[in-house]
């Protein structure tokens, strides 16, 4: 186990509060802007190597004149929470360790930083983090049997994990506090014996 110190973690993944707001912001921003020139913010994303296109502009787009409008950044705030706790509800569900979890929600967190909830669907990512998190805690379960368990198409899941690893520049461990709880939990079973 790596030390936390001299973690990627703890250099490149721990935010003021402020730098957070910024970094929503901003890809809110961005969001906008693409739903104005193109009339839609869903990105493609190639399931061989996990590269990013831009939307094609819908045929009857007139740039600048979408009738769709953006969430605010308070809207997409709302619906990453919300998809956090579909996030422990799946869990729960397959019986995961905590361990688990606590990643498949830092990954999700992580991603939201740099892309909007109106670029990829939260759905597909919270699925693909779930995937990816079993996959680094040593919890094998197979996209298929993740797809089967909650009605979804597990190609959905294996489309979205590179660009999700991608995002999350592949730093992949993370530290989360139920290693220490549980240390202390045992150190304490020990000394009251």
């Amino acid at each position: 186990m790596s030390d936390f110190q001299t973690s990627t973690h703890r250099e490149r993944w721990i935010f003021q509060p402020q730098d957070l707001v910024d970094k929503w912001t901003g890809v809110n921003r961005r969001s906008a802007e693409t739903l104005a020139q193109y009339g839609t913010t869903r990105l493609k994303v190639d399931p061989v190597d996990g590269s990013i296109s831009n939307p094609e502009p819908a045929p009857d787009h007139v740039v600048g004149s979408s009738g769709v409008k953006p969430l605010s950044c308070e809207e997409e705030q709302m619906m990453r929470r919300f998809y956090e706790q579909k996030i422990q509800e799946v869990c729960k569900a397959f019986k995961f360790p905590h361990k688990i979890q606590a990643t498949a929600i830092i990954y999700f967190k992580r991603f939201y930083l740099q892309w909007s909830v109106m670029e990829h669907h939260p759905k597909h990512i919270m699925l693909t983090c779930v995937y990816s998190s079993c996959k680094v805690e040593e919890n094998h379960v197979s996209a298929e049997e993740l797809g089967k368990g909650i009605n979804q198409d597990h190609q959905i899941i294996l489309n979205n994990e590179m660009i999700v690893l991608k995002s999350l520049d592949f730093d992949l461990i993370v530290f989360a506090p139920y290693r220490s709880i549980e240390g202390f939990i045992d150190d304490m079973d020990v000394s009251s014996v």
